[in-house]
């Protein structure tokens, strides 16, 4: 076998060629290999960035976690107090319709005795008084009852009869002229004198007497003022007043236990 040689140029352009194409992909690839690099280094910054930003999140996210626990226990609680003045206020309510029910029917009774009698209510300074058709009067000085007197007794007397649970004061008044006497020692004497005159012969006539209670007041409440010292003045001061009295007890008590 014959081996051909080559010829010694060609043999050295071939050597230098082979050397520059190395030399070239040599720098391509560290070119590459920085740019990777370079890549590498901004991908790495990104994740810390990225694992930072998640560190924060789940901070943020605790944080949230725990306020929603606030809230949600502080929902609870109001949920409970809204509860528990709910049961207050119906509570309230019951004992606020009890007491209505017994303000009526502590009144109803007595509206419904007037109402039958013929006679009518008026309210003067926070009480309740009979205002009779043919009031009571006296003569000067004296607590005696007159014959006409017996037509309003006998009213008042079945009123009372008819209702039980019924309770009359009989208040008896003077006109202002003083007296002393044998009989009475003052006007005080003389307008107690005249409620009890009222009271006795309403139970002679049939009345219960824990129904009836006499009181009087002198000549300190005139009905009139005007020209006092004339004779009408006078006559319309010496009468006697009939105060109805409810039963309210229970309703003082209904009261303080709505009010606690």
């Amino acid at each position: 076998m014959t081996i051909k040689r080559l010829p010694l140029g060609l043999l050295i352009l071939a050597l230098s060629l082979g050397s520059c194409v190395s030399k070239k992909k040599f720098a391509a690839l560290e070119e590459e290999k920085a740019s990777l690099a370079s890549s590498l280094e901004d991908l790495e910054e990104k994740v810390n960035m990225l694992e930072e930003s998640n560190t924060e999140l789940t901070n943020d996210k605790n944080e949230l976690t725990e306020k929603v626990g606030m809230v949600e226990s502080q929902l609870q609680t109001t949920e409970e107090q809204v509860a528990t003045v709910s049961k207050s206020v119906e509570e309230k309510q019951e004992q606020i319709n009890m007491l209505r029910d017994e303000i009526q029917g502590a009144f109803a009774d007595v509206e419904d005795a007037v109402s039958k009698s013929g006679q009518r209510i008026t309210e003067l300074e926070d009480m309740l008084y009979l205002d009779l058709e043919d009031p009571i009067n006296f003569t000067t000085g004296s607590a005696r009852l007159n014959d006409e007197d017996m037509e309003t007794l006998e009213e008042l007397a079945q009123m009372l009869k008819d209702s039980p649970s019924m309770n009359l004061i009989i208040e008896g008044h003077t006109d202002d002229r003083p007296i002393n006497n044998a009989e009475y020692s003052d006007n005080w004497d003389l307008s107690v004198a005249r409620s009890v005159s009222i009271v006795r012969k309403l139970i002679d006539l049939g009345v219960d007497p824990t129904q009836l209670t006499a009181a009087g007041k002198g000549e300190f409440q005139p009905r009139v003022t005007d020209d006092p010292e004339s004779d009408e003045t006078r006559a319309a001061n010496r009468r006697t007043e009939v105060i109805v009295v409810p039963k309210i007890g229970k309703l003082y008590q209904e009261s303080k236990q709505s009010g606690t």
